[in-house]
């Protein structure tokens, strides 16, 4: 058995001497700070003194005398140091118990019990008029570490990535390729996803300081909304050729989908219509008769304890012109994923991606699809719209959103980039001494995905060539590629999604410290050691475990389900990174200090290198890394 269940052991055993005492109190456990502390600790003896009036050392002391140690049968003591209670394993027991607990379970290990869920995600959400670039990729890379996570524990998940085909952004690419007659074949060298970025940018500001393509645009969302007609086939078969390139640079990252939604889509299904009219039999909007928002269609927040702080709370949901805004059609769509809404999508098969799987696309022409409706959707998407969100969320109560269900906007922060790394994709040789560069679209300052997997191509290519020169080149391109997305792919995950990135190429690809190919390093070090062993080992018997390394990797590798049981209760999907950095060092230096083969082959070293291999290939499936064998 691992870490978890048995904190839970002693969780159980502790409230049991507690109780037989005559006290009753919540018995939490924990890691404590240090190993000289014991492995496991609790400071329940501090929680009686508060309730009780008891004195800590003296009713720590009586707990201890009140446990029976013979049922905790991996541990060597408890002992009471100043009112903490510390249990310590018994270093061999533990040590046998996790090897075989990990050669036994092979790729289930680090599951846990669990409720299992239908679970929906959505991210990556780019406007299909542009190529997705670094922060989208951010967005990408967090939701699809929580699907694979969710499906790992057990849980139905379906992932879908909505489309915004009918808003503003699309429709000024429409009015200048359209009507603007801007072409539409991109110049040699450009993908159209790239070529339509740049058309954005460059007619953007044009259209906007127009009065009259300024109408034009309002009637093309207006005519994309409404459909059946020339300017929506257009813009739909235009946003369908971006979506197509986007794809690609997802599936560049590991990245798959099992369902595309349309806006256009959502509009056109009646689900919007429904969501608005149950909204109005609720009494939660009504019409706007003065000021700016005259002759629009308001959600009522002013009254809402969370909005009410607001200067003008109230959202619109429907313009003066009858087009929807954001927020009024993602509340339809979100009454869509909770299964709210009676109506559905019509869906079909639009192309096979690289992981041999189907991707459905709502599409008018489609079939009905009998999505029942999750218990929990996530939806990823940046801070910046979290008031948007909020409304949706409060919208779906008002609905009458069940209590079983939840609907969780799973915010994270943007992506910028370092000046270097910036002038490095942009060719902008002024960028090169900002600490930081952000993002602009509006003034074509934007990192494109593409091109920043290129730049980290080239650099890992050209190592990898060098350390491996006999090397076919396709091999040495398929490792290169691996080791590419892994190294954003890891430096998008690893840090807290509340808090800014300043991606740096440089610190990204270093085969040392905290990056994706250090990991795929250490695991393809493993690799050489079974390699070369030539013994299969499935189980032991007993170890023979004399150093700290061995005993830290030991335990490292004994944590994993409880990392994963933690990264469950908070979905902070950097927790499991930081977990891979630990096992990492934890391996290296035990094979630093600690040979699997000398004149023979120690069963039991040869064991925790198998059981590392076993715990961090595990933890690579979670976090979208390829596993390699050699690098």
């Amino acid at each position: 058995m691992g870490f978890l269940e048995e904190t839970e052991k002693v969780r159980f055993e502790v409230k049991k001497a507690v109780e037989s005492l005559g006290y009753e109190v919540e018995v939490r456990v924990e890691e404590p700070p240090n190993s000289e502390l014991g492995d496991i600790a609790t400071t329940v003896a501090f929680d009686l003194a508060k309730k009780y009036g008891v004195k800590p050392i003296e009713i720590a002391e009586k707990i201890v005398n009140a446990i029976n140690l013979d049922v905790l049968e991996l541990f060597k003591n408890v002992e009471n140091v100043k009112g903490f209670i510390n249990f310590r394993f018994d270093p061999n027991k533990y040590s046998v118990s996790v090897l075989n607990e990990v050669l036994s379970k092979g790729r289930e290990y680090g599951k846990f019990p669990i409720i299992k869920k239908r679970i929906l995600i959505e991210h990556t959400n780019s406007n299909p008029n542009k190529a997705l670039h670094i922060g989208t990729l951010r967005n990408a890379v967090i939701g699809d570490v929580l699907a694979r996570f969710l499906r790992f524990l057990g849980h139905e998940v379906l992932v879908v990535n909505y489309i915004d085909d009918s808003g503003s952004q699309v429709a000024e690419n429409i009015v200048a390729h359209y009507f603007m007659k801007v072409p539409m074949e991109p110049p040699e060298g450009l993908k159209f996803d790239e070529y339509s970025g740049k058309v954005y940018a460059e007619y953007s500001d044009k259209i906007n300081k127009d009065e009259e393509l300024k109408k034009l645009k309002s009637e093309v969302v207006r005519k994309i909304e409404e459909g059946g007609n020339e300017i929506s086939e257009f813009a739909r078969k235009f946003s369908e050729e971006v979506v197509k390139c986007q794809l690609e640079t997802a599936w560049a990252f590991g990245i798959f989908y099992d369902l595309l939604n349309w806006e256009t889509d959502v509009i056109r299904s009646g689900i919007f219509e429904w969501a608005i009219k149950k909204l109005e039999e609720k009494g939660e909007v009504y019409v706007e008769s003065k000021g700016v928002n005259k002759g629009c269609l308001m959600i009522r927040l002013r009254d809402v304890e969370e909005f009410k702080n607001l200067k003008a709370p109230d959202e619109v949901l429907i313009r003066s012109d009858g087009t929807a805004t954001y927020v009024g059609k993602d509340i339809a769509y979100a009454s869509w994923k909770l299964g709210l809404t009676p109506r559905k999508f019509k869906v079909r098969n639009w192309l096979q991606q690289p992981n041999g799987k189907s991707l459905l696309t709502t599409h008018i022409d489609g079939e009905e699809h009998d999505f029942p409706g999750a218990d929990v959707a996530i939806t990823v998407v940046d801070k910046r719209q979290e008031y948007p969100q909020m409304v949706v969320k409060h919208a779906l109560k008002k609905m009458g959103m069940p209590p079983t269900k939840e609907y969780y906007p799973y915010l994270y922060e943007v992506v910028a980039l370092s000046g270097e790394t910036a002038s490095e994709i942009t060719s902008l040789e002024e960028l090169k001494n900002k600490k930081v560069v952000h993002m602009s679209g509006r003034k074509g300052l934007v990192f494109n995905a593409n091109d920043l997997l290129k730049i980290v191509f080239q650099k890992i290519y050209d190592e990898t060539k060098k350390r491996h020169p006999d090397k076919a080149e396709d091999w040495l391109r398929k490792v290169s590629m691996h080791l590419s997305a892994a190294s954003i792919r890891y430096s998008l995950v690893k840090t807290d999604k509340n808090n800014l990135i300043i991606f740096d190429v440089n610190d990204a690809v270093r085969l040392e410290g905290d990056t994706g190919p250090y990991l795929q390093y250490t695991y393809a070090r493993a690799c050489r050691i079974v390699e070369k062993a030539g013994v299969e080992i499935n189980s032991v018997d007993e170890v023979l475990f004399e150093t700290s390394e061995e005993w830290d990797l030991v335990k490292q590798i004994g944590k994993f389900s409880w990392v994963l049981n933690m990264a469950s209760e908070t979905l902070a999907m950097n927790t499991i990174a930081v977990y891979t950095r630990h096992l990492a060092d934890s391996f290296n230096s035990f094979y630093e200090k600690c040979p699997v083969i000398t004149d023979g082959v120690r069963r039991d070293r040869l064991a925790l290198v198998k059981s590392f291999l076993i715990t961090m290939g595990n933890a690579f499936d979670i976090l979208g890394i390829e596993k390699l064998s050699m690098i």
